[in-house]
């Protein structure tokens, strides 16, 4: 289970990288050197000495990386003053978070400087996280794991426990290498650049968090964006030459805790076309039998997502429980739930099988 929270912070929970990207143009341009804003994105979520000396060695600059990062941080504290703030969701969240007995820390590449000009910025209470660690703090900087197993370890929780939100492909590499679970964040690249890098699940911003008040709710949440995570890449695979209409679905086993997978697979008869659901469903009892659904998770081109088709529904009543969760996902990320009994208030079951759903 999931009992920590270790974050990035640019780019997670404030969208600093615009104004970081300007001061450190502006640095440049007062030494004479004329850089391009791309230069840099090389060099995102690397640490302020890759990120100014990176840049630096392409142009052939020598610098005095200290100053130059002071340089850099005092025109970073003019451009974001007052113009920037939390990103949507980050209060909400990370007041969920703290009120749920989660243990948080930030675990950033920048220095403390850039860390504590952002915290300010942002109006946070520093004492909200356990541990707060800096560029300076570690040798060796993102995509190594060092500076999440070094938050892990002072706040004593082992890295499987651990999840890392990131918006950076060196710091989910970083994650991943720590053997953290990772929720990528798409301020800063594209979700096929994230997912590449080994992200677990892929996200807007923290605002995509519906509230939670314990532990084990955060935890279900997490279990939920896993499984649209595995149904969004299903529906990929999907075979829908006639309708054109691609759908992944993915079953959370309640009896294991497996998450299994179906797309639908359409041909030219129609009526013999596999739903997604059921495909998923046929995974799940290939490698366990008889079993128990604890959430179905289904991704479709729908806006706003369709139910399940009549025969899914039935089929999926002769494995759900009383407590069984529907989540229908549009494919921009848009989200509606039912327990099971919603969609199918009164579905066919043999007087003999209705003790199963007890």
């Amino acid at each position: 289970m999931i009992t920590a929270i270790l974050f990035d912070m640019d780019g997670v929970l404030i969208d600093s990288e615009e104004y970081i990207s300007k001061a450190a143009v502006a640095y440049f341009t007062r030494l004479g050197i004329h850089v391009k804003p791309e230069d840099f994105i090389p060099f995102v979520g690397a640490g302020e000495d890759r990120y100014l000396g990176g840049v630096a060695e392409k142009y052939g600059v020598k610098l005095d990386i200290e100053q130059a990062k002071l340089d850099t941080y005092d025109i970073y504290e003019e451009l974001i003053t007052g113009r920037e703030s939390a990103l949507p969701g980050v209060i909400r969240f990370l007041t969920n978070a703290h009120e749920a007995g989660l243990k948080m820390a930030v675990a950033t590449s920048a220095d403390r400087r850039k860390m504590e000009i952002n915290l300010a910025v942002m109006g946070l209470d520093p004492k909200w996280f356990k541990v707060l660690i800096n560029g300076k703090d570690i040798e060796r900087k993102k995509p190594f794991p060092d500076i999440y197993q070094k938050a892990a370890r002072e706040i004593g929780i082992e890295s499987g426990e651990c999840i890392v939100f990131e918006d950076a492909t060196n710091g989910v590499q970083a994650a991943k290498a720590a053997g953290m679970l990772c929720g990528a964040i798409t301020t800063s690249f594209f979700e096929e650049r994230l997912r590449a890098e080994g992200a677990d699940f892929i996200i807007s911003g923290l605002d995509s968090f519906e509230d939670f008040s314990t532990v084990e709710e955060f935890n279900r949440l997490l279990l939920r964006f896993k499984a649209r995570e595995l149904a969004s890449q299903t529906r990929l695979n999907a075979y829908s030459p006639y309708s054109q209409f691609a759908v992944g679905a993915a079953v959370v086993s309640a009896s294991s805790g497996m998450t299994y997978r179906g797309c639908n697979v359409e041909n030219s008869s129609y009526g013999a076309t596999i739903c997604a659901e059921r495909g998923a469903i046929m995974e799940a009892v290939a490698h366990e039998g008889d079993f128990r659904i604890d959430m179905m998770v289904v991704v479709s081109d729908d806006e706003p997502p369709a139910p399940p088709c009549a025969v899914c529904l039935q089929v999926m009543a002769e494995f759900t429980t009383q407590d069984t969760m529907v989540h229908l996902y549009d494919i921009h990320g848009s989200c509606t739930s039912y327990q099971f009994e919603e969609l199918l208030p009164h579905p066919f079951i043999f007087p003999t099988q209705r003790h199963r759903h007890e």
